[in-house]
């Protein structure tokens, strides 16, 4: 059963439900933002990986002389690869920090759904098997969208 379906039972309040969806929009924005940062990631490692390998095992005699070590700085094929270097650089910093911000937004309202659970939980009777509505709306988020509001 979903969450709308919860409400349309009158079995959860408007609020609860609102701030309950809420919790999943921030949790699939700090998915979201955890793919690319680990996207942007590999591909920096990756990129990074092949510059070093390619100075120190490829071409290593760039490394010998001034001379050629200019020759390979001049060259527009370094700088290219430079340029996409500090680009996944950059973006990795951008996603990592949106990452952190979203992690935090949404650690911050799930803490607070836990600790507002007496005012969220009006109506927790248990059905003929024992549940109350609330465990089957924690059963459901954590099976569905891996968010864990049994405990901090």
């Amino acid at each position: 059963m979903s969450l709308q379906e919860y409400r349309d039972k009158g079995r959860i309040s408007g609020i609860t439900f609102t701030i309950l969806m809420e919790l999943i929009k921030r949790k699939k924005e700090k998915d979201k933002w955890k793919r690319r940062e680990a996207v942007l990631g590999l591909c920096l490692t990756l990129f990074a990986s092949i510059g070093i390998i390619s100075i120190f095992f490829i071409y290593p005699g760039t490394l010998n002389s001034m001379h050629h070590l200019h020759t390979m700085i001049s060259r527009p094929s370094s700088w290219a690869f430079l340029i996409l270097c500090g680009t996944f650089l950059f973006f990795f910093t951008y996603c990592h920090g949106e990452r952190e911000d979203a992690e935090d937004d949404y650690d911050e309202l799930r803490e607070e759904v836990i600790d507002r659970e007496k005012e969220l939980w009006l109506k927790d009777q248990p059905d003929q098997f024992g549940d109350t509505v609330r465990y089957g709306i924690l059963r459901y988020l954590k099976k569905e969208f891996d968010i864990n509001l049994f405990y901090k």
